[in-house]
Formats: C-alpha cells, sequence, structure tokens
C-alpha cells in the first residue's frame, strides 16, 4: 500500500486483519518503483487522486514484462470527488474503486477478489437484471460470458456506472429453478484488449441456498473436472 494519510493506512491495516494477507506500505517515492518490480505482491493500493503521469508511470513499470507485479491487483482508494476519475481508470491499469467512506463494506472483498480470483467457467447463459433508473425499475436482458463463485462477466448494460448494484436472476442449464441474487458492477471491459462488450460484476448477496447451487454449477464445470470425476 502506498500514497495514504495515517488515518486511511491506520483502517485498512484494521480491515486486512480479519484477513490472512500481509500488509506492507510503502512512501510514494521513486523506490516504490524499484519496489514493484523486484518485490511480488498479490494486491497494490494507492490513495487517489496522484497525477496522470505518475499513475502511467507506476504502471507501466509494475506492468511491464518481467516485472514482479505484473500480474497484481491494483485498488485505488479515493475520496467521493475523486471517484470519477479514479473509475475511468478501471480496466485500463487499475482493477478496482473503493470510495473511503466504503471501505468497511468494499475493502476486504476488493482485496480478496483480486488476491485469489476464483476460477471462472466460460459459460453463455441469460440473465435478467432488475434495476433503478431515474427511480423506476428497468428490466434487461444480459448475456454471461463467464461465471465465477465470486462474480460474472455480462455482455452489455454498458451505459451505468461502476457501483451501480441490481438484482439479477440467472436461468441455470439443466435447473428449473433460476439463481436469484443482488450483483455490483465493478468494471467495463476494454474493446481493445477483450473481445466482449459489457461489464463485470461481484455477487453482493443470494436467496435462500442460490450461493451453494452456484458454487456447485461452477465446481462441476471447471476445465478438467469432466474427465477427473467419478
Amino acid at each position: 500500500m502506498t500514497r495514504v494519510d495515517d488515518e486511511t493506512h491506520r483502517r485498512v491495516a484494521g480491515l486486512l486483519r480479519q484477513t490472512t494477507l500481509d500488509l506492507h506500505f510503502a512512501h510514494w517515492d521513486s523506490t516504490t518503483l524499484d519496489l514493484v518490480q523486484s518485490t511480488a505482491f498479490d494486491v497494490i493500493i494507492i490513495g487517489f487522486p496522484v497525477s496522470a503521469a505518475a499513475l502511467s508511470r507506476f504502471l507501466e513499470m509494475a506492468r511491464a514484462e518481467g516485472a514482479a507485479c505484473h500480474r497484481a491487483g491494483l485498488v485505488l482508494i479515493t475520496q467521493n470527488e475523486s471517484s470519477a476519475a479514479a473509475n475511468a481508470l478501471v480496466g485500463r491499469g487499475a482493477n478496482r474503486v473503493v470510495a473511503v467512506d466504503e471501505m468497511d463494506t468494499k475493502l476486504v472483498s476488493a482485496v480478496e477478489d483480486l488476491a485469489s480470483p476464483a476460477p471462472r467457467v466460460p459459460v453463455k447463459i441469460p440473465a435478467n437484471i432488475q434495476l433503478f433508473s431515474d427511480g423506476r425499475p428497468l428490466r434487461l436482458m444480459a448475456q454471461i460470458q463467464n461465471l465465477s463463485a465470486s462474480g460474472m462477466l455480462l455482455r452489455g448494460v454498458t451505459q451505468f456506472p461502476l457501483g451501480t448494484t441490481f438484482e439479477f436472476e440467472i436461468a441455470m442449464p439443466d435447473d428449473p429453478s433460476p439463481i436469484r441474487g443482488t450483483a455490483e458492477i465493478t468494471r467495463i471491459t476494454d474493446r481493445q484488449r477483450e473481445i466482449v462488450e459489457g461489464v463485470g460484476v461481484r455477487f453482493v448477496s443470494f436467496e435462500a441456498s442460490d450461493r451453494v447451487r452456484l458454487e456447485m454449477f461452477v465446481d462441476r464445470h471447471l476445465p478438467g473436472r469432466a474427465s477427473t470425476s467419478g
């Protein structure tokens, strides 16, 4: 973690004590660039805002081939007034944005998801989505491109901003009962790097035992599971 004030540092340290992760703090200076090139971290947390030139240089060094942090997740911690600028960087070097006043509810899940990403299964499954736009309920149909126990990649619905929450209903193959729950948009896909134009979402909650049903579906369809089972 770098470029945060003492209060934010204390709060992050307190929140991450409930995980198995170790927290390392580094000052935001030239030695930070050397650190991300030579030392592997699962997740990097940076306080935002930061100048575009400085962040670009940091990402160039951290994401360079051969850098120890080439595949590390990047979380930006931001004040509310800077959230829009930070959100624009998701998919362009950053992976998650967490506002200071939402750290208690969102930081741990963001860090854990990036530190140990759940295995994803490629699928083509329809999903019904219901959210509120301008105070009115809106129902949409989207297609799931991949699915994990923690989230999914949806084709479409790119008109909604990061942080949008919605109810979903997934029509599971060979199962008459859909899986229902609530999810949050965490990133917009980058069409230059990804073929799909859509959004990545994380699951927030499920109805009844639907989380267990989803985990069982993913487990059954992991690559190689069918050939090694039985």
